[in-house]
């Protein structure tokens, strides 16, 4: 086992137990604990502010706090941290009920030692990174690893709710690649794959780390977020042109690489529809595409039979 080191908030009130748990912890025969220890909610919620832990060991019952919400609360500020309860009461019913708001375990206080607080404490930091990883790969388009369609769901209320407390201007952005039929039919299913990938890449290199970026399916994608500046957007898919054109001159993939784009703006007075935003960003990407397609012709560039429509 390799030996770690850990961040560990201890909140309980009680100085005596508090300070038996911080013994324990250093007697652990295979990591090493800092601890932090706090007595009340409020300086607890401080903490998990000012800077960040591996775990909680928590007592329900404080000065400012008790029972369940005590953990709501906590939960509340830091879902991202695991937590172990710490209980006095010598009934399961307070450790499930913990349990199914989202502890990863439960301690009956005077009834662990060392080597069982080490082993809680290393249970739940692996049940909570495993279950965030299945969270994360059910929002996740597994081709890409970029969001899929329901964590476009999940998350684009946020943008929204951003937008309607700032000054800044939203975006919504489609895609879908060109000709991309023929890619499939020409090249296989495996080129295919490959063109999405890169695309998906393509988008992450161009757009800021915090713009939400999703496979719809398909050869679909949505980019939206906050502009930070007037312009920004605009110079962003001129950058992506730019990017695509650069690596279709090169030629060394047996196929281009090419995006039809249509971009739709929202502020704080509105549109807040999602289906407002979607059909007019959706209008704005059929017009891209047939300027594009009527491009092609012009240059005399074979078009595939039955190019789809957005």
């Amino acid at each position: 086992m390799i030996h770690q080191t850990y961040k560990v908030l201890v909140v309980e009130d009680v100085l005596l137990i508090a300070k038996i748990t911080e013994q324990m912890l250093k007697k652990s025969p295979t990591h090493t604990y800092i601890s932090t220890h706090k007595t009340r909610l409020a300086d607890s919620v401080a903490a998990l502010k000012a800077e960040e832990f591996d775990v909680i060991l928590l007592d329900l019952n404080l000065p400012d706090s008790r029972n369940l919400n005590t953990l709501t609360s906590i939960i509340e500020v830091a879902p991202e941290v695991p937590i172990v309860v710490l209980t006095a009461t010598n009934s399961d019913e307070i450790g499930l009920r913990a349990v199914q708001l989202s502890a990863q375990d439960f301690l009956l206080k005077g009834d662990f030692n060392y080597l069982t607080l080490d082993r809680s404490i290393i249970y739940a930091i692996e049940r909570h990174r495993l279950q965030r990883t299945i969270r994360q790969l059910a929002v996740l388009d597994e081709l890409t690893g970029l969001y899929n369609r329901r964590g476009f769901n999940t998350l684009n209320p946020d943008v929204l709710q951003r937008i309607k407390r700032s000054e800044a201007r939203g975006y919504l952005c489609f895609f879908d690649l060109d000709r991309f039929k023929q890619i499939n039919d020409e090249l296989g299913h495996a080129k295919g794959d490959e063109a999405l990938k890169e695309f998906a890449a393509t988008l992450r290199n161009v757009f800021r780390k915090d713009a939400l970026l999703v496979r719809l399916g398909g050869d679909e994608f949505v980019a939206m977020g906050v502009e930070q500046q007037a312009g920004q957007i605009t110079e962003t898919l001129k950058a992506l042109e730019n990017v695509l054109s650069a690596r279709n001159t090169q030629g060394t993939s047996g196929f281009n690489l090419e995006a039809s784009a249509g971009v739709t703006y929202f502020d704080k007075n509105g549109p807040h529809s999602l289906e407002e935003l979607t059909l007019a960003a959706d209008a704005e990407l059929y017009k891209n595409k047939e300027s594009r397609r009527y491009a092609r012709k012009q240059l005399g560039v074979d078009l595939q039979p039955h190019e789809d429509r957005p």
